[in-house]
């Protein structure tokens, strides 16, 4: 169903036009950004020294092969953010940051944060909005909408 904004809603009637028009193209411009955002996050771990301190993380949850998984969170980062702003493979990529942030809300800064100390609202937002996409695609403008069949 597609959303309609009537002119008798609005304290200025005037602008339903303007929301109308613009309202197929929110989504797309929100997948596009939360894409864009993660790029430069996994950049550094897969070509630069980034990983190494990335892995620390995984030593303190005692996983096995700590920089292989900062590497995996790199990719998934930069790769995935590419494949996020094209739309492309959408859900499962929305799902794997989803999860990402949600550890580092939940594992990495958890106990000591709270609402504007280390940066835990950021993480716990990111979460929450690409949990939206694994929920609602990647929207009309996107590659996924091309393929046959999508997650």
């Amino acid at each position: 169903m597609k959303a309609h904004i009537e002119n008798d809603r609005l304290l200025i009637p005037g602008l339903a036009k303007i929301y109308n028009g613009l309202n197929p193209y929110v989504w797309t411009v929100l997948r596009i950004v939360l894409g864009l955002w993660m790029i430069p996050h996994g950049y550094p771990k897969l070509f630069m020294d980034d990983a190494i301190p990335a892995s620390k993380n995984f030593i303190n949850f005692g996983w096995e092969e700590p920089l292989l998984w900062a590497y995996f969170i790199g990719a998934v980062e930069f790769f995935g953010g590419i494949a996020l702003t094209l739309g492309i493979g959408t859900r499962l990529i929305a799902l794997m940051l989803s999860f990402e942030m949600f550890v580092i809300s939940f594992a990495v800064l958890y106990p000591q944060w709270g609402w504007g100390k280390r940066g835990m609202e950021y993480a716990l937002l990111l979460g929450i909005l690409y949990f939206a996409f694994v929920i609602k695609g990647a929207g009309k403008f996107s590659l996924d909408r091309m393929l046959p069949k999508e997650l």
